[in-house]
């Protein structure tokens, strides 16, 4: 991003509400310089303004980062989901990680449970599908040779999974829990592979 447009941001971060003037000698342009960088901001959806009413002078507009604003801003989501699954193995063992990462499959698969209940395999796999894509993984399924794939072409968390296999193990289980069927994982985008894929075995439906 454009150092100006940047520190605008970083300023809102830290002073919510800030108006152009403030946000001008933040930047240390001139405000009429900075309506403009403001004015992209806001096209871009990265601010929004609230007029203000003062007891004497004209209205003034306070500025505020908006939710897509946030994207900007280092996060440490994966860092923190490996610290939690390394601490659970180190005090509780194999038992408990793997307590861990069902109740968690089950969490994240329950939204879907009453897409699926009764269903046959292909609508599950649809769903199974539907979910992995709105969860950011794209994906798609397929009748092969000797059963079926679930195919996640874009993985939402690469970090995590590239440090801890538990990561990859949730998702199966979340497939699994869907289908209804065993899964097995025969490739993996943190491998090399292009996708990683889903398999389930002829004869579950």
């Amino acid at each position: 991003m454009q150092r100006t447009r940047r520190v605008m941001l970083d300023h809102l971060k830290r002073n919510p509400g800030a108006t152009l003037v403030q946000l001008a000698k933040a930047a240390r342009i001139a405000p009429i310089t900075a309506r403009g960088h403001v004015d992209l901001l806001m096209e871009q959806g990265l601010l929004r303004a609230t007029e203000v009413r003062g007891h004497r002078g004209r209205p003034f507009r306070s500025y505020f980062l908006t939710e897509a604003a946030e994207e900007y801003f280092p996060k440490q989501y994966d860092a923190l989901a490996i610290g939690l699954l390394s601490s659970v193995a180190a005090l509780e063992g194999e038992t408990g990680i793997d307590a861990v990462l069902q109740h968690t499959a089950e969490q994240m698969a329950s939204p879907y449970a009453a897409r699926v209940d009764g269903k046959p395999l292909a609508v599950r796999l649809a769903v199974v599908a539907d979910m992995i894509t709105e969860r950011g993984g794209v994906a798609d399924w397929a009748r092969v040779e000797g059963g079926y794939v679930v195919r996640e072409h874009n993985c939402p968390y690469p970090s995590a999974s590239r440090c801890s296999d538990h990561v990859c193990e949730i998702d199966r289980r979340v497939v699994e829990e869907l289908t209804g069927a065993p899964v097995k994982v025969t490739e993996r985008m943190r491998d090399g592979a292009e996708s990683c894929a889903f398999v389930i075995p002829a004869g579950a439906d």
